[in-house]
């Protein structure tokens, strides 16, 4: 071989290992360090109060409001804040959970930070709950924001890090008709963070505006948002749905090592996306199981496909997928997404415009992602010597291995999930 055609193939063989390597480490477990779960978002109502002024609806996990910044997660050796001690680990003190206890207040109300007009404003508590996460009622309107807030259950000792809490913030003397920009620190020194989502839900008179972001709350409110803006920022959703998904970016992959050009590819893509709008449309719908159990399930689901469309690529290279195979891939994966960040993204006013406006976001944005690997692909078809065990079957192999870790982990999650039923 000459030296060339050596350094060609040492460099197309190098791409390979990258890609194999990286979508590795992202598949992986990761240790959610703030010990609270990522899979359910923050979820915030920003909406005109019934004596005027501003009210914030709040919902998220208890340890991300509570938890100090310095804490140090799994290996932690505090007590965390307003907790106590048992056997089974720590519960929030129910004597700690005073609606007139002023430490108590002065952490939830720097919860969140508000701006506007180049004015920082600083909201009051009014109201606040604890739940349980299997426990805890829907709060995706501002109608059911309000109803959970109003509950007349009495608090009971809820495990620290299966807490969910929910908090009613004022603002007087402000209107909704200016630029607000909401921000929050919480979590910002926690890992977990960078996997944490969150859903603003912006209700003026003219209509309801919303959000989705990953990490940390920065996001901002113009005077008046257009019925274009609104729809775009639906399409920017669904493209980061895409890019942020591991699995979905496994698949994407495996869906590219597969294919035998761009248009089986992007065909192949269209059927995933199919699959994925259809039962994200239904969990919205309401025709999904609304037990603890369901969402367990279709994660591990969710993983176990990446684990089957992995050695399927790698036993069928060139024949591994069709239409309807990759369809029932993506009503698996639609209902995952259904179950968590959407559910509250498109509650309350659903507007089928704006989730095909997610729709076509998330195919563009799946199209940008073959636009970049496939030519790396076919470039290393040419460089790579054609071999009974080629490097597409065992990059496909390498992607499975790397999903069973995750499909274990979930397997346990599921388990726990029927034990408590």
């Amino acid at each position: 071989m000459k030296p060339a055609s050596r350094t060609r193939l040492h460099a197309a063989q190098g791409w390979v290992m990258t890609l194999m390597l990286s979508l590795a480490v992202m598949i992986a477990p990761q240790e959610a360090r703030a010990h609270f779960s990522y899979s359910d978002p923050r979820i915030i109502h920003v909406t005109e109060g019934a004596d005027g002024g501003v009210e914030i609806f709040m919902r998220m996990p208890a340890p991300l409001a509570l938890l100090p910044e310095d804490w140090k997660g799994s290996a932690e050796t505090r007590l965390p804040p307003f907790a106590v001690s048992t056997g089974n680990g720590p519960v929030l003190d129910v004597s700690a959970l005073g609606q007139t206890n002023p430490e108590l207040a002065a952490v939830l109300e720097r919860s969140l930070s508000v701006e506007t007009d180049g004015e920082t404003l600083q909201p009051v508590l009014r109201d606040f709950r604890v739940w349980h996460d299997s426990d805890r009622p829907r709060f995706g309107t501002v109608k059911t924001a309000i109803a959970a807030l109003q509950s007349s259950l009495a608090p009971k000792p809820v495990p620290y890090f299966d807490a969910t809490l929910d908090i009613r913030l004022a603002l007087p003397g402000i209107d909704l008709n200016r630029d607000i920009h909401l921000t929050s620190r919480l979590g910002e020194n926690f890992q977990v963070i960078e996997k944490f989502g969150t859903v603003v839900k912006f209700h003026r008179s003219e209509g309801t505006e919303t959000k989705a972001m990953i990490g940390v709350l920065d996001v901002s409110f113009p005077p008046v948002t257009t019925r274009l803006q609104t729809l775009r920022d639906a399409a920017l959703s669904g493209a980061e749905h895409i890019y942020r998904g591991l699995d979905h970016l496994a698949l994407i992959l495996l869906i590219a090592l597969a294919a035998a050009g761009w248009r089986q590819a992007l065909g192949w893509a269209s059927a995933f996306t199919i699959g994925h709008i259809i039962t994200l449309a239904a969990g919205l719908y309401g025709f999904a199981p609304s037990a603890s159990w369901f969402v367990p399930v279709v994660e591990l689901g969710i993983a176990l496909s990446i684990v089957i469309a992995g050695v399927v690529v790698f036993a069928k290279p060139g024949k591994a997928f069709g239409f309807v195979g990759l369809l029932i891939v993506g009503l698996i994966h639609g209902y995952g997404f259904a179950a968590s960040a959407a559910t509250a993204q498109f509650a309350g006013g659903f507007d089928p415009l704006v989730l095909l406006a997610f729709a076509i976001g998330l195919e563009l944005c799946q199209f940008a992602i073959y636009a970049l690997i496939l030519p790396v692909i076919l470039i290393a078809d040419r460089l790579v010597p054609a071999a009974f065990f080629s490097w597409r079957r065992a990059a496909a192999l390498c992607i499975a291995l790397s999903a069973v870790s995750t499909t274990f982990v979930r397997l346990t999650a599921t388990s726990a999930a029927f034990t408590a039923v």
